[in-house]
């Protein structure tokens, strides 16, 4: 596995070798190509353009073996794709993107407030990288992130029958659930610099809040597996920041670290040992095991979206 920005690195790029073909999103673009997944019996109709917006992992999700190409978009059986993907987590994405591409001036200048007046100009996070930078003159810069918890029920007790562990199981799941704070699963700890704060600090510069929730998270069917995603638009001024145009500024100089993640999704695991309380079924805690795989991406959107979904 590669390191992104370095030994010191947050979190761990994805690897991206020699002899893996290039990324989903830098295929052929530029069609009016349209298909149609079928995600769970709920389906969308997008457009070739349209998809590769999407984060580079969640099209490795969707389509594993790789896109179709061009020109045989439409030529899947009864030319509906099907896909074994959450829907609801696709239609949180594209509703996000749609409401985002609603508020990019056309022309790119500051969009008039209520009152007629044009908002102030957003200070530009300085120094980026040429090419990113350039997107952003006339696009959002989106911050995807995507957590996929595994977890492990320890039985209660001894002898217990397996349907009553598979409904421990399930409620352990549902108290999962009900922990929505996005960085409320991260390890606590009271010393400076550690990881997870270090990433705690990049992700509330470059956009979120210490106390934002996930966008979208449910269970996956049959799985002990929870999965949450949440996007937050780049924050490009930084709010309530004296000197936000001096590179030298910490919050500045954080939220610049995600541009290391442009179209490049990383990934960081945590293992923790929890005591879940108020379990349906259990008396007393409940201990639970957890894997938790945080995946970041950041991505750039222009277009509007028209999508189907029926």
């Amino acid at each position: 596995m590669a390191s992104a920005g370095g030994p010191a690195s947050i979190i761990t790029q994805v690897s991206q070798s020699a002899g893996v073909g290039a990324p989903i999103s830098t295929l052929a673009g530029g069609s009016d190509e349209n298909i149609t997944l079928d995600l769970r019996g709920t389906k969308f109709t997008l457009s070739r353009d349209e998809l590769l917006t999407l984060p580079e992992f969640v099209l490795l999700s969707l389509f594993p073996n790789g896109l179709l190409p061009e020109g045989h978009m439409s030529t899947y059986d009864g030319d509906v794709y099907p896909v074994d993907y959450d829907p609801d987590s696709l239609q949180y994405m594209l509703e996000f993107f749609r409401h985002v591409a609603a508020t990019i001036p056309a022309s790119g200048s500051a969009p008039p407030s209520e009152n007629g007046e044009h908002a102030p100009e957003a200070v530009p996070i300085e120094p980026m990288a040429g090419s990113a930078r350039d997107m952003l003159q006339d696009r959002a810069g989106i911050i995807v992130l995507r957590e996929d918890l595994d977890f492990y029920a320890i039985p209660p007790k001894r002898d217990i029958e397996p349907q009553e562990m598979l409904e421990v199981k399930r409620a352990a799941g549902r108290a999962l659930l009900r922990q929505d704070g996005i960085f409320s699963g991260l390890r606590k700890s009271e010393e400076p610099g550690t990881t997870e704060q270090h990433l705690i600090e990049m992700l509330t510069a470059g956009g979120f809040n210490r106390e934002d929730r996930w966008g979208h998270r449910a269970s996956e069917p049959n799985k002990a597996v929870i999965c949450s995603i949440a996007l937050a638009r780049l924050r490009t001024d930084i709010r309530g920041a004296p000197d936000a145009n001096n590179a030298n500024n910490p919050a500045v100089s954080m939220a610049q670290k995600l541009l290391l993640f442009w179209r490049k999704p990383a990934r960081r695991c945590w293992w923790e040992g929890v005591e879940l309380e108020n379990v349906e079924g259990v008396e007393g805690k409940l201990k639970v095991w957890i894997r938790r795989v945080w995946t970041l991406e950041m991505v750039s959107f222009i277009h509007f979206y028209k999508v189907l979904a029926c």
